[in-house]
């Protein structure tokens, strides 16, 4: 199995590069740095077609030669120009071709620094890939030889992100890196949706930590292969004036990931966010990986094949 790295040629990659080395190094997989070559144009002249798509070749060819500048000699790898009709249909191709683990993805051109930003292609992929899709905030680095230092699966009380904690913690036993469950909310939505003053907000949200531990302990004691005893796995309740806040509120670690599950909106397998979701991975500090809604099933079988 293998970590793709989607790279956008012309755009700087190096923060997607830096969390696929990261995951590569975690989950001991190979990397697949990929640049999608979408050049033709149907409709164009065979002069025009020929010149664009040379211009087009070059700067590909220069994003695959900093991609392999990056990636350390340890960890296995390829750099492929892999041609297609769209970047979002090429990265899928390869992951399909590469028996793909993880799809690593950089920040649009327009990220503010340590956020995630969507692009056309990584808004695409949200909505049609069929595997997790890894985010990396824009400026994102890691130390050398840097490992995960912990998982963090976001948890809302939905089904969906019941699954989540299940494939997150078979991840984290697989890898052997710790694992944290995390629910997030403004003051606003946690004392409104409770119904009681603004002073016994405190109140409040330690009830609401002690209502995600007893359903979190229920799910994870049910997987017998992850030796969890009730109250072990670390849970953490981020509150704040905004959604913002909510995020900074709770300790993170570099690098780390945080585990978001998709809508049950969304079609069978595939990764649709709604919106508690996209408000988590845009103000998100560290990277986030999208987890389709089959996440369970799927992860479960990966443990015991």
């Amino acid at each position: 199995m293998s970590i793709v790295i989607g790279l956008a040629p012309g755009q700087d990659n190096r923060a997607a590069v830096e969390l696929g080395i990261v995951l590569a190094r975690t989950y001991r997989r190979r990397i697949v740095a990929t640049a999608v070559d979408s050049a033709a144009f149907p409709m164009a002249p065979v002069h025009f077609e020929s010149q664009y798509e040379k211009r087009f070749r070059t700067v590909a060819e220069a994003a695959l030669d900093e991609a392999r500048a990056l990636i350390p000699s340890d960890i296995e790898s390829e750099c492929v120009l892999h041609s297609s009709r769209s970047s979002r249909r090429g990265l899928l191709e390869m992951c399909e071709k590469t028996d793909a683990y993880r799809l690593v993805v950089g920040p649009s051109s327009e990220g503010k620094p340590g956020k995630i930003a969507l692009g056309s292609v990584s808004n695409g992929l949200l909505h049609s890939a069929r595997l997790p899709v890894a985010l990396a905030p824009a400026g994102f680095e890691a130390p050398e030889e840097a490992r995960l230092e912990r998982i963090t699966a976001a948890y809302s009380g939905s089904s969906t992100s019941a699954d989540l904690i299940l494939g997150a913690a078979m991840v984290s036993a697989e890898s052997d890196v710790p694992f944290r469950i995390a629910s997030f909310a403004p003051r606003s939505r946690v004392v409104a949706s409770a119904n009681v003053p603004f002073d016994m907000e405190s109140r409040v949200i330690d009830e609401w930590a002690k209502a995600v531990q007893r359903d979190t302990d229920k799910i994870l004691c049910s997987i017998e292969q992850l030796h969890i005893k009730p109250g072990e796995t670390d849970v953490v309740i981020g509150t704040g004036a905004d959604w913002s806040a909510a995020l900074g509120a709770v300790e993170w670690r570099q690098p780390e990931v945080m585990m978001l599950g998709s809508s049950g909106l969304g079609a069978l397998k595939r990764v649709s966010l709604g919106s508690h979701a996209m408000r988590i991975l845009q103000n998100s500090p560290v990277p986030v990986v999208v987890v389709p809604r089959r996440a369970k099933v799927d992860y479960i079988r990966q443990q015991t094949v």
